[in-house]
């Protein structure tokens, strides 16, 4: 498990790679997305709505799929995602350094990824570390025996 207050990377993103990956060539993303998976970089971004400053993250890995928790979250989606190593770092892809020691995986394969956030439209910038953030991600991890299509990000209730 992770739970830490993040700085957010230029690009108004928090990249997670396969440790000892090359720096990426380009970065995944689409309109509209929050969520987003490069298998051919083993990159996975999370597209923050502030483009500056720190958001609060909490990431999960479980044994199996674990219920949805809609109460308190205002978007979701989720991703399949494939890593050949166990170790999945946060990096500085300005420094190229890690910026967690912790990864967000345990073994290598395939996982599903769903992530919530709440804040992400509030147009707060410039939280600092410390701060009570606005802008809030949770990230839950299972293992999953192959890829399914992305659940395109949507609004909870």
């Amino acid at each position: 498990m992770i739970e830490a207050d993040l700085e957010v990377q230029p690009g108004s993103m928090l990249p997670f790679q396969q440790e000892d990956s090359p720096l990426p060539g380009h970065f995944p993303g689409r309109v509209g997305d929050m969520l987003t998976w490069d298998e051919s970089q083993f990159l996975l971004v999370v597209t923050t709505g502030t483009p500056l400053g720190a958001v609060g993250f909490r990431a999960e890995e479980h044994s199996a799929q674990p219920p949805m928790q809609a109460a308190g979250w205002e978007q979701c989606q989720e991703v399949s995602t494939r890593f050949e190593s166990g170790e999945v770092i946060f990096r500085d892809l300005d420094a190229n350094e890690m910026l967690l020691a912790d990864s967000l995986i345990s073994r290598p394969g395939w996982y599903r990824i769903r992530l919530y956030a709440t804040g992400r439209d509030s147009g707060v910038e410039l939280q600092e570390v410390g701060d009570d953030l606005v802008e809030r991600y949770l990230m839950q991890l299972w293992p999953e025996g192959q890829e399914r299509s992305a659940m395109p990000l949507h609004q909870l209730d």
